[in-house]
């Protein structure tokens, strides 16, 4: 009686290691895949292009609707700022400054796009679809419908693509601010001690 528990107890043990060994796999069970959070503090590099329209930009955010861009190319716009908030916006070109408020700015305008697509993705738990180029996820705000492709190992975003608009952004360099401050406190640090 003794050995035929020992074998019953080796055959279930052997049964569930089989059963935890396919399903963590990561593709087949959800509950163990993690999914992207956007909704923190960030800055990252982005190739824009809408229509005819293309720039390079750092994006920043530091809470919903809290936003700054700071464009570097091409020359005819490099050194624009767009700081957006829940009140305005404030556009900087050298010299001149626009303020505007937020109820006359375009719902079509570029950076309100990207910006309110991302508030949107934070603001969301997002239920991603693993293709081959990463994971893909699609949100929708006020009727505006776009794509967000993210990197399956970082959980960072790489693509920001609103067909409506015909806008594409490429997103390169995502950090939160948190990771950004450490590696300037490193720097310092090490610095100082050369």
């Amino acid at each position: 009686m003794c050995k035929f528990r020992k074998v019953v107890s080796i055959i279930l043990l052997l049964v569930i290691l089989m059963f935890v060994c396919t399903a963590c796999n990561g593709k087949n069970v959800n509950f163990l895949a993690k999914t992207p959070d956007l909704n923190k503090q960030y800055a990252t590099k982005m190739s824009v292009q809408a229509g005819e329209l293309e720039f390079s930009c750092t994006v920043k955010r530091f809470g919903t609707e809290f936003w700054e861009m700071n464009v570097d190319s091409p020359d005819t716009l490099a050194g624009m700022t767009v700081a957006m908030n829940s009140e305005g916006v404030k556009a900087t070109l050298d010299e001149l400054v626009l303020d505007i408020p937020m109820e006359d700015v375009r719902d079509k305008a570029v950076f309100a796009l990207i910006f309110k697509a991302l508030d949107n993705a934070a603001a969301n738990k997002l239920s991603c679809t693993d293709t081959e180029d990463g994971m893909y996820y699609e949100g929708e705000f006020g009727g505006v419908v776009y794509h967000l492709t993210f990197d399956s190992e970082s959980l960072k975003p790489v693509l920001l693509e609103i067909p409506e608009a015909a806008l594409t952004a490429e997103i390169k360099g995502f950090e939160t601010l948190d990771e950004m401050e450490e590696k300037e406190t490193l720097t310092q640090t090490t610095a100082e001690t050369d």
